[in-house]
This record gives structure tokens, C-alpha cells and sequence, in this order.
């Protein structure tokens, strides 16, 4: 034996002995068996219902195969089946999936069939393509022509947001969408469309929390949920309004306890999710919703207009929607990525949470820019006026910003003021008792913005407070203005002859002057009652007019701000 083939066969034997005492490190020597940990895992994991995976993207459907045994018996099988970027179909069958190495992030026995199955064989066959201007025109135009909106750029918006549900989960996090308004002014209309476009979209005005986070976890289904008055008070529906506050970002979850297994169950809940109703949603959901208020239309034919559910056109739509997605699934999370977006410009108009809360919308808007010039700038100014108007309302339905308002009708001279009056004054911003309003809740705040001299008075607790402190916090929330500089030897006039126009017109001359962000039931009553002897009925009357017509909303139950 050579020098060189001894060397060879030496450094053979100490490669066997490393591996081999490798093996014996980790190997776990049982009673009957041995156990020898697996350090990789081959199989790419896959949502069933719609994914994005190295590369390559998936869509879940329902396919009929015919399945025949080795006995030769043959019958037609409805199974899940995955159809992929790469024109592949992959029925999810166990042992098909580790032949392909996948593995499923959920077993599911039935997937939504939204996709015709006549378009799904063309794709696979090559014969099916998508023009992306074409597909952006045809879901515009639908909207344009069922539903009336004040500004033209919110048909572009709707139609990228509505691609957008095919797109989602490439995203880190994708908004919400609350369409506010008064009755009649379009909102389920608005739905029962989205319904119609939107991926796996789920309808419903009275869904269970159960059912919703398990449909999210089977399907990543769209979520459209109507009537959604109880969201608008942080108290009602805790189960409902937790789901929805984790489901605007991925890897967002809810945990169960299985009643048959006593497992703690994990459910996916990150999905696109519009929400519609009257009264408004609390503010630390509307974080997550990009929000629009809808008004009653003037154009007879569009408000006339039916939304043909049976149409064919709508299946149309939906298939391109699919070929578009599988098609540029990967150029779309490649420009999600790249750094072409923050080269625009414009987007440090946006805090960080809103950029992170349009980022999908505006990825969406760059890529059709290309087809339709000026689009991606429009979206952006959108996107910053929204984001203004969110600034403002955050504002006005603070539950800090109410604390203070009453602080500044309270504190007249500097002193002990007791915790319980102030809750008491606050407690008249609201309709109806407010669990969430105790003494010691105002105790935290008021010691969080800053007021920190205490003392114990009998079973209750007392703040010392400056006139001058007071007003200093309300400057730096900027609204002392509003506080302080109402002119009360300024006359109001309203000739209650006149129509209901000439009225609220004077209002908004006069009244929002004094009150030009928030305001509660007492205090419009006392303006218009007190102060002016105006009859009561009247001024029910014209509470109520200014209600339908639009003019004011309630964000909180008894809190009502200016649209």
C-alpha cells in the first residue's frame, strides 16, 4: 500500500469512528426499541387552502377523481386537491404528499370551489391567460357600476384591495376594511360585492367566534361581516373582538381547549376581514381597519342597480383573480421585498403603523402602476388622507382626551379633587354605565398623565390638580382651544320655520364652533335647550335629523363626533 493510499484508508477510519460516535451520541437505547433523533426535515409545509411556498404558489379546490382499487373497482371521489404555479395538480392524499414532499399546515376534508373547473384545466393545459389591465378594469368597472362613491379614487382602492385577498398572506399584515354610514347608503350592498370577488369570501351578519377563527384556520377565507354594532363598544363580544385583534398580522392566533382531548388547539385567525355597521368600531380595532364612510347616493341608476348574484360574470372574474394569482404570486412577493417601493418617495408621509397597514395596498398599486400611470401616487395621497382623518378621530375618541375634558370643566381652582367626582363627570360622556369607568381606572390615568400628589380621604381617594397643569396637558392634547375659547356672549340664531336644511346649516355655523371634535348628549341639549330656550322636542328633533342625515356619528355609545 502506498504512502498516499495509507493516509486515504487512515482518514477513512477516523471519518467511520466520528460518525459512528455521532450515531451513538444521540442514539437512546429503550427496553424494545431504540430511538435516533431526524435533524431535517425535507417536507415543505402548505396551507391547503391557498400558499405561497420557495417559490412556488398553491391553491386549494375541490377536484372529482376517479379512484380504482387493485381489485379494479372504480368509483368517483370528491378530494381536496392543490393546483400549483408550476401547472401541477396535487391531490391531498397522504401518501401522494410525501412522494412530493409536502406536508399540510392543516388537515382539511373540504375545500370552498370558487375556480371553475373548465378554466383550472385550461391553466394546466397552458391555454389560459391573464391580462392584468384587463382583469384591473373588469373589477373596477364592477364596482363603478353597483356602487356610488363620493371619491373616484375609492374604486381603485375597493379593486386593489379585493386582488389583495389573493395575495395576503406574502404579506406580513393586512388591513381591514370598515365601511361606516347611515342607513341606506350602500354598506351591504358594498359586501354582498366584495362577496362575489373577493378569495374564499365568507358572508355573514351573525357568525360565531367559533366558527369564525375555524373557517380562517380551514379556508383563510375573506371574512365580511355585517351589522357589526356590538364591535363598536369594547365590552360586548371580548371572545369576537380578540380574534379580530390578532387576525390583521400573520402567525396571529387564538387558543382553544378541546372538550373531547382537553388539549390546549391552536386556530390561525390572520385573514382579510371587512367589516360594516352604523355605530362605529373602538379604537383599538379601527387601528387595524383602513375606514370609509359611505353616503347615500344621488344617481338613481346605480343606487337602483341589483347586484345579479347569479351572474356569470362574477365567475369570470374569479378565475382570472386565480391564473392572476398563481401567475404573479412570485413577482409581487419579490416587490413586496425589494426596496423599489421606499424608492417612490412620499411614503414618509405615513407613520410606521400606517405604512405597515397600506403596504399591501400600495405593493398592489405599484405593480398596476405599470399598466395604469399615476395609480401608485393616487393610492399614496389616499392613503395620507386617511391616515390624517384617523389622527383626528384618534383624538376626539381617546378615553385619555375625555378624562381630560372633564378635568377642564372640573378643576376651577388649584386643590384636592375627589377620583369619584371625576369618574362621575366622565360617566356623562356616556349613554349607558360603562363598566370599564372606575375609580381606580381614573386613578391609573391620572397618574399616567402625570398628576402624582395623592391622598387618602375616608375610603376615597383624592388628586391634587393646577388650573394650570390641567390646561397644560389640555394644550399638549390640543384641546384646550376648544375648551376655552367658547364665546358665550355670541347669539345663536335658528328660525325653527325654516327647513330642516337652514337648520342644520346654522348648526354647523354655530354649534360646531363650540364643539368641534366630540361631544356628548348633555352637552348638545344643553347648548341648544339651556342656553338658546329652545324647546326640547326640537332639539331632539334635530339631534335625530343630524344623525340620518349624516352629519354626526357615534365612535363610543353617547360619544358623537362630526363626519
Amino acid at each position: 500500500m502506498s504512502e498516499s493510499e495509507s493516509k486515504e484508508a487512515i482518514e477513512g477510519l477516523a471519518s467511520s469512528k466520528e460518525e459512528l460516535l455521532e450515531k451513538l451520541r444521540w442514539n437512546i437505547q429503550l427496553s424494545k426499541v431504540s430511538l435516533v433523533p431526524l435533524w431535517d426535515n425535507p417536507a415543505k409545509t402548505v396551507h391547503p387552502a391557498i400558499d405561497y411556498v420557495d417559490g412556488v404558489a398553491y391553491v386549494g379546490i375541490m377536484m372529482n377523481w376517479k379512484e380504482k382499487d387493485d381489485k379494479g373497482k372504480e368509483r368517483v371521489k370528491a378530494i381536496p386537491t392543490l393546483v400549483t404555479s408550476n401547472r401541477e395538480v396535487i391531490p391531498l392524499v397522504p401518501e401522494y404528499l410525501k412522494k412530493k414532499g409536502l406536508q399540510l399546515k392543516r388537515q382539511v376534508n373540504w375545500l370552498p370551489n370558487r375556480w371553475s373547473v373548465e378554466s383550472i384545466k385550461q391553466f394546466l393545459d397552458g391555454k389560459a391567460e391573464v391580462d392584468p389591465e384587463e382583469l384591473y378594469i373588469a373589477i373596477k368597472t364592477a364596482f363603478e357600476e353597483y356602487v356610488e362613491f363620493e371619491d373616484e379614487v375609492c374604486y381603485d382602492f375597493v379593486t386593489l384591495w379585493s386582488i389583495g385577498t389573493y395575495f395576503f398572506h406574502i404579506f406580513n399584515s393586512y388591513p381591514y376594511l370598515y365601511i361606516g354610514g347611515m342607513k341606506q347608503v350602500g354598506k351591504t350592498k358594498l359586501l354582498t360585492q366584495l362577496e362575489r370577488l373577493c378569495f374564499n369570501a365568507r358572508f355573514s351578519t351573525d357568525i360565531t367566534t367559533s366558527a369564525l377563527f375555524r373557517s380562517i384556520e380551514n379556508w383563510r377565507c375573506t371574512l365580511l361581516l355585517d351589522e357589526t354594532e356590538n364591535l363598536a363598544n369594547p365590552e360586548r363580544n371580548l371572545a369576537m373582538r380578540s380574534v379580530l385583534l390578532s387576525g390583521n398580522k400573520k402567525g396571529g392566533v387564538v387558543f382553544r381547549v378541546n372538550p373531547n382531548t382537553l388539549q390546549v388547539e391552536t386556530f390561525e385567525v390572520y385573514s382579510p376581514k371587512a367589516l360594516a355597521n352604523i355605530k362605529g368600531v373602538e379604537d383599538v380595532l379601527e387601528d387595524r381597519c383602513i375606514t370609509h364612510f359611505m353616503k347615500r347616493g344621488k344617481r338613481k341608476e346605480i343606487i337602483n342597480r341589483e347586484i345579479p348574484i347569479a351572474s356569470g360574470v362574477w365567475q369570470e372574474i374569479r378565475d382570472l383573480l386565480y391564473i392572476f394569482y398563481l401567475e404573479y404570486a412570485h413577482e409581487l412577493s419579490e416587490l413586496g421585498a425589494c426596496s423599489e417601493l421606499q424608492e417612490r418617495g412620499g411614503l414618509e408621509k405615513l407613520s410606521a403603523r400606517e405604512l405597515e397597514l397600506w403596504k399591501p395596498v400600495l405593493v398592489l398599486a405599484l405593480f398596476f402602476d405599470r399598466y395604469f400611470e399615476g395609480l401608485f401616487d393616487r393610492i399614496l395621497e389616499f392613503a395620507v388622507k386617511k391616515s390624517e382623518e384617523k389622527k383626528v378621530e384618534n383624538l376626539t375618541e381617546t378615553l385619555d382626551l375625555i378624562l381630560v375634558k372633564a378635568l377642564l370643566s372640573i378643576v376651577e381652582s388649584d386643590g384636592f379633587y375627589k377620583v369619584s367626582d371625576v369618574r362621575n363627570v366622565m360617566a356623562e360622556y356616556f349613554d349607558e354605565p360603562q363598566k370599564w369607568l372606575t375609580s381606580k381606572w381614573v386613578g391609573n390615568t391620572l397618574r399616567r398623565l402625570g398628576f402624582t400628589e395623592k391622598r387618602r380621604v375616608g375610603k376615597g381617594v383624592e388628586y391634587h390638580l393646577t388650573v394650570k397643569s390641567v390646561k397644560d396637558l389640555a394644550e399638549r392634547l390640543g384641546i384646550l382651544k376648544e375648551e376655552t375659547n367658547k364665546k358665550e356672549d355670541e347669539p345663536l340664531v335658528i328660525d325653527l320655520s325654516n327647513d330642516w336644511s337652514a337648520i342644520t346649516k346654522a348648526v354647523y355655523e354655530s354649534f360646531r364652533k363650540h364643539y368641534n371634535q366630540s361631544f356628548n348628549n348633555v352637552e348638545f341639549y344643553h347648548y341648544f335647550v339651556n342656553k338658546f330656550g329652545i324647546p326640547e322636542k326640537e332639539a331632539t328633533n334635530l339631534f335625530k335629523q343630524l344623525v340620518n342625515d349624516g352629519f354626526i356619528f357615534s365612535t363610543y355609545e353617547g360619544v358623537w363626533v362630526w363626519t
